[in-house]
């Protein structure tokens, strides 16, 4: 009886794939091959089992196998085991030598006697012929990489420990597996195959370049080259610090919190001059060009989209209303220009800072006054429609002729502002002037003069030094464009694994997953219009810009659309999202990218994609004051109307895409720049000084006997008290960031009223009474008269900043006509001093805010005494 289980069956368990293809290889090939060995009870015979027929044992002078013919390798403690007799075991046959059971082995085997007993590690029994120089050829008939089978003499001996070792490799010459890993591209990979097949055929040394071994040589070596470039380029993109390509440093960076911005188009504020009303158009049916010299046109000339199709589309920029949803836009003549009321004043400005003026309906003069002739400064003709201003309208002022000599040419262009109506009240029964007001936030940055006279010694009145443009229309730089259908997303067929034989094998349908690109560029980055003063529309961040995409994917069995929303980032969407990202490659070109199925929604498969889009961004469109020229009509035409629209404020806001090496820079730190927690007093007031319409915040942590109370004072913009509702939205802004165990309270500022004194001599020649209106102008708290704010103007002084004596000094002695000046007094009014003279300073509390207003009507808001002497 056989010790345990044969080591060929136990191979055949093992290693069952190549016993199978040993047998399907032999059969196909008429080959013979080693099936397993077995072996006997006293260790001594080994018998041998094929996939054919058993081999001829040599007798006498007949040709067959001989003990030469049979290797045994192997072992740890017994090695060089060597046949010593053959002979072929036929079924029916009785025992072989040494087997004193009487069984009879099933099948047909060859029987190898051995010369001793091996130890408990794997041997090989292999069938070759022996060469003259100690190799091993194959046996003739069999198959050379099936000639030999793995066997153990103690497969199954009681012994303790596991003698059943893994299946080796059968005898014969081990191959080469020297690989250089140093090769990584075309040239080495070459020389690497061509090395390999020197050792593996000898026989071929083609190396022609149309020899059919090297040009497989060589598209291996392409392909390899090509694979060998993926692998560094996946092991490249994969770090912030290596990265090369633009949409790999986007989606790093935005791991850590941080937006490369693709940029942020232009806008600018456009008024439409028209001598007659227009009918009503869809903001989606018509933009607005700048001129170019190949455009013909005559100014004024409304122009369709069909005419300039025929013009080079990179002659000019196209900007089109910033609102796109606005339908029924009406320019009127009415609104093309408007004059400004003086009240009969000669020399009449509108005050820097002013939030409110009164216009002149020209249409209402002239029907209170058919007979009299218009002013002349108001052109011709007049309107015959009067003024429709609503709130919300958004007005622009304009200096016209040059304040000094009334000449256009003079007008300065940076006296341009444009503002949005607050409050229109309109005329009196019989009356034509049209009182108009505007947020504090819109307050005039400059002095508008409105009527003066010109130099001596003529001194003639001039009027319509200023006016107001309506049919304002707040536009922004791109031209919408569109592709042609995308293919329907295809299908993908998902094939199962096999589980057992005769089983069905699952198949899954799929979309696959789909990365289309924008055929034109560069796309157009544009930020939500923030509603409210037309001041705010300027105010900008590219990082929440979005692209200018409008995706729908159509069903084509029912032919209804869905639309798809574009997002920054598909890191906040849920599965059933209809959204994606657009990603600008190196190329400038836009890959839009949609979810997985769990961050966002993925297209199904056989829809088909339609995308609307926008091209035109970064600084290209921030095109100068009166560039932008032409109104352009996309579905209808207009004649017999002169519409002239310009740009009185040159575009701006369009910003270039952020570059990679500064996202790489910046962007492992933009966690620490963006505060998220408040702790210190510190931290508080910088949180609350983000809030719009504050000047700036101040903070203290007050310990009320239990915890603490983070207490934070406000400042406004242009007053000293802030309103209620500014008051909760800073309260409701730091809510979510404040530490857990402190109270809140968040007030205005602790103003503190000063008494101050001062003594100034006059310089010879100088007349007291003027040197004394400009210091009083100067170190007021309004205007300072030279366009700066006085020294106590509420926007100038800030928290816990106190009042030093020489800074006060300074200030007036930088009054014409002041020889010297001491500070006689300073202190807190109503409070007696503290020393403040002697140490230079009136100290105040971290939310305290000096002011000193030196008002008449308020007393008790601070007071300024001037005592001056010499002069005239």
């Amino acid at each position: 009886m056989s010790c345990g289980t044969p080591c060929g069956a136990r191979c055949a368990s093992r290693c069952g794939t190549d016993v199978a293809r040993a047998a399907a290889f032999a059969n196909r090939a008429q080959l013979n091959a080693v099936d397993y060995v077995e072996v006997s009870d006293d260790q001594l015979t080994l018998f041998v089992y094929f996939m054919g027929a058993v081999p001829a044992v040599a007798g006498g002078t007949s040709d067959g196998l001989r003990t030469a013919n049979v290797r045994i390798t192997g072992g740890d403690a017994v090695t060089g085991i060597a046949a010593t007799g053959l002979y072929v075991l036929a079924a029916g046959d009785g025992a072989a030598p040494g087997d004193d059971s009487g069984a009879d082995p099933a099948g047909t085997a060859l029987a190898v006697t051995v010369d001793r007993r091996g130890d408990f590690s794997t041997y090989t029994l292999s069938l070759g012929v022996p060469a003259p120089d100690g190799g091993w050829g194959a046996l003739p008939g069999f198959n050379p990489s099936f000639s030999a089978a793995c066997f153990s003499f103690k497969a199954a001996c009681p012994t303790g420990i596991d003698c059943v070792p893994a299946c080796d490799t059968p005898a014969g010459a081990p191959p080469d597996t020297s690989i250089d890993y140093l090769a990584k591209d075309y040239e080495s990979f070459r020389t690497l195959l061509l090395d390999r097949l020197a050792t593996t055929l000898p026989a071929w040394r083609e190396r022609h370049a149309a020899d059919v071994g090297i040009a497989l040589v060589e598209a291996m070596a392409y392909a390899a080259d090509e694979l060998s470039y993926y692998q560094d380029a996946v092991a490249t993109e994969a770090y912030l610090r290596t990265a090369r390509r633009r949409i790999s440093v986007r989606r790093h960076v935005r791991l850590v919190d941080y937006y490369l911005h693709e940029g942020l188009n232009a806008r600018a504020w456009l008024t439409v001059w028209t001598d007659r009303d227009t009918p009503p158009v869809d903001a989606a049916d018509a933009y607005f060009i700048t001129g170019f010299p190949d455009l013909a046109a005559a100014p004024g000339t409304v122009l369709t989209d069909d005419a300039l199709a025929q013009l080079p589309a990179g002659g000019y920029s196209v900007f089109e209303p910033a609102d796109a949803t606005a339908t029924g836009l009406v320019f009127r003549a009415a609104h093309s220009e408007i004059a400004l009321d003086t009240g009969g004043g000669q020399e009449c400005a509108l005050p820097r800072g002013a939030t409110h003026a009164t216009l002149v309906d020209k249409a209402l003069w002239r029907q209170a006054n058919p007979e009299s002739p218009p002013p002349a400064h108001w052109g011709a003709p007049i309107p015959g429609q009067p003024l429709q201003l609503a709130a919300g309208d958004v007005l622009i002022f304009e200096e016209v002729r040059g304040p000094a000599t009334g000449d256009p040419a003079d007008a300065d262009p940076r006296h341009r502002q444009a503002v949005r109506l607050t409050a229109v009240t309109p005329p009196a029964d019989d009356g034509w002037l049209v009182d108009v007001a505007w947020a504090a936030a819109d307050a005039l940055t400059f002095a508008l003069c409105l009527s003066t006279r010109t130099p001596a010694p003529d001194c003639t009145p001039v009027e319509g030094i200023s006016v107001a443009r309506g049919n304002a229309v707040l536009v922004d730089h791109g031209r919408t464009v569109a592709d042609p259908p995308w293919d329907p997303v295809p299908t993908l067929l998902v094939t199962g694994g096999c589980s057992c034989d005769g089983a069905a094998v699952e198949e899954t349908r799929i979309a696959a997953v789909i990365t289309p690109t924008l055929a034109r560029g560069p796309l157009t980055h544009s930020d939500t219009v923030v509603p409210g003063p037309a001041a705010n529309v300027l105010v900008r961040d590219p990082r929440r810009a979005l692209p200018a995409v409008e995706l729908s994917f159509t069903d084509p069995a029912t032919g209804a659309p869905t639309l798809w929303e574009p997002r920054r980032t598909l890191l906040d969407s849920g599965p059933l999202d209809r959204v994606f990202v657009a990603e600008i490659d190196d190329g400038g070109r836009a890959c839009l990218r949609f979810g997985d199925g769990a961050l966002g929604q993925q297209p199904a498969a056989g829809l088909v994609g339609t995308a609307r889009y926008r091209v035109g961004n970064g600084a290209a469109g921030n095109v100068g004051r009166d560039s932008i020229a032409f109104l352009v009509l996309r579905n209808a035409s207009w004649s017999g109307a002169s519409v002239r629209p310009r740009n009185p404020l040159a575009a701006a806001g369009g910003t270039e895409p952020e570059p990679v090496a500064e996202a790489r820079l910046l962007a492992p730190d933009e966690f620490r720049r963006r505060r998220l927690r408040a702790i210190t007093a510190e931290d508080y007031a910088e949180l609350a000084g983000t809030q719009p319409g504050l000047q700036r915040a101040a903070a203290q942590l007050a310990w009320t006997g239990s915890w603490y109370e983070a207490r934070v004072g406000v400042d406004p913009w242009g007053s000293e008290q802030p309103t209620a509702q500014l008051l909760a939205d800073t309260r409701a802004g730091l809510a979510p960031c404040r530490r857990m165990g402190h109270d809140l309270a968040v007030a205005a500022a602790d103003y503190v009223p000063v008494d101050v004194e001062l003594s100034v001599c006059v310089l010879p020649h100088h007349v007291r009474g003027d040197v004394r209106a400009r210091l009083l102008r100067v170190l007021g708290s309004g205007d300072a008269g030279n366009g700066a704010p006085g020294f106590f103007h509420p926007d100038r002084l800030t928290f816990g900043g106190g009042l030093y004596a020489s800074a006060l000094v300074a200030a007036a002695q930088s009054v014409p006509g002041v020889e010297s000046v001491v500070v006689t007094r300073l202190q807190r009014q109503g409070k007696a001093a503290n020393h403040e003279l002697e140490t230079g300073v009136l100290a105040v509390g971290p939310l305290e805010i000096v002011r000193l207003d030196n008002s008449p009507d308020f007393p008790d808001h601070g007071k300024l005494t001037l005592t001056l002497g010499g002069g005239l």
